[in-house]
């Protein structure tokens, strides 16, 4: 029989044996390429599949060490299959193929099929959308963003998963962190609005922090910052190390607001949020104070009002890189 087509509804015994047949390589064209398309559809899928795999290498592990009651094991398994029927034909090479299929299968059927349902968000959210979660957080998700709310959400466990640009108006728990998993990336959030953009193809982060705090929480580097106020945090594949600028007031429309801030502090910020370099020749000019807000300027712009303020000359090398001197 030909396998649904990924986007619908497949009895959870005909998955479970269709994934024992692509990872048993008993499985046809067609229905490896089912497979192929179904690990892409959410990253749960691809983890089921590597859970599978573990318990089939143990089964032909244990084969050599343990002697097997082939005709029982057989028994059980067309017992489990008769009452709820499979509906994908296999055919497979001898009765140990069965005998790891039917390990897998057994387990699924014990553990309440944890790996399907247990692991699988309890709510998911697709921009462009407002919403308030259990508890009393609220999140505005900009459009082809999606939003996992975690399985059990509630005032004690608050996690969720995130790609895509998404706000957050966060209430406050010292003892229940609000934490959002972005990748392999966390953030953790004690109570504050802020704003993430996470892409998970360019790796590339984004966090803005309105008022309060987050720890932002990187596992593979094993790097951590906490932000605050006004604070900026990015990364990407070509530069994958936490960069974080001050006195950014808006995120989206690049607003930035300094009073009385050293020019050296306002370069490194400008330089950050806009991707650019700014030499200076003078290294006096660092020490002066900057009295500026900006939304939306261009970078030409920002470096020309801040070479007037400061009564000094400013050289545009190329699209990238300028002098004041």
């Amino acid at each position: 029989m030909t396998p649904s087509l990924p986007n619908e509804a497949m009895p959870d015994e005909a998955l479970y044996t269709l994934l024992c047949k692509y990872l048993l390589n008993e499985a046809d064209a067609e229905e490896r390429a089912w497979v192929e398309d179904w690990k892409d559809i959410d990253p749960g899928n691809t983890a089921l599949l590597s859970s599978l795999a573990k318990v089939l290498d143990t089964a032909a592990a244990s084969e050599q060490a343990v002697a097997a009651d082939t005709d029982f094991a057989w028994s059980q398994l067309s017992g489990k299959i008769e009452e709820k029927p499979v509906l994908i034909a296999i055919r497979p090479k001898n009765r140990f193929l069965w005998l790891k299929i039917a390990a897998v299968l057994l387990v699924a059927f014990g553990a309440g099929w944890w790996f399907l349902v247990g692991n699988q968000p309890q709510q998911i959210y697709a921009g462009p959308v407002k919403a308030t979660l259990q508890d009393g957080s609220s999140v505005k998700l900009l459009a082809a963003a999606r939003l996992e709310v975690a399985r059990g959400f509630n005032n004690r466990n608050r996690k969720v998963s995130l790609t895509g640009t998404a706000s957050f108006d966060v209430s406050g728990s010292a003892d229940n962190p609000f934490v959002i998993t972005l990748g392999r990336t966390d953030v953790k959030v004690l109570g504050t609005r802020f704003m993430i953009n996470y892409q998970p193809g360019s790796d590339m982060l984004k966090v803005h922090v309105s008022s309060g705090k987050v720890m932002v929480i990187d596992h593979d580097k094993k790097d951590s910052v906490v932000l605050t106020d006004g604070m900026l945090l990015q990364k990407d594949n070509n530069r994958p190390v936490f960069r974080i600028a001050s006195h950014v007031t808006d995120m989206g429309t690049r607003s930035l607001s300094f009073t009385d801030t050293p020019l050296e502090e306002v370069l490194h910020t400008i330089t950050e949020v806009y991707d650019i370099k700014v030499e200076v020749a003078d290294t006096d000019l660092l020490k002066l104070p900057v009295r500026a807000d900006f939304t939306g300027e261009s970078a030409d712009d920002v470096i020309k009002t801040l070479s007037l303020m400061l009564n000094a000359g400013y050289e545009k090398i190329n699209n990238r890189q300028y002098k004041l001197k």
